[in-house]
């Protein structure tokens, strides 16, 4: 049975205080869809933007609202490879890894 593969746009946001780590929210459709098939808490991915992929993890999340969700962290690396920067929009691919 082949990966579901995961997709979205997003803008890019710099989470509040040292070490300036950059993530994209997961829509919540998608958000729920995983927490449902996956279980809540961290889940290793892979993920694509442009040419550029790299291993994380969905990381849980609750909005200003207090709803639930994940987010997604891009690396630096990947970051200065595909010009992205706070505030660029960007499509997101992901599939989960064991």
């Amino acid at each position: 049975m082949p990966k579901k593969i995961y997709n979205f746009k997003a803008q890019v946001w710099l989470y509040p205080g040292l070490g300036g780590w950059h993530f994209v929210n997961v829509p919540g459709k998608i958000s729920k869809e995983v927490r449902e098939k996956y279980g809540k808490g961290m889940i290793k991915i892979m993920a694509k933007t442009g040419k550029s992929k790299w291993q994380t993890a969905l990381f849980p999340y609750k909005n200003p609202n207090g709803e639930f969700g994940y987010i997604v962290s891009v690396k630096s690396l990947i970051r200065k490879k595909e010009g992205i920067y706070k505030g660029d929009n960007v499509s997101i691919f992901f599939e989960l890894v064991k």
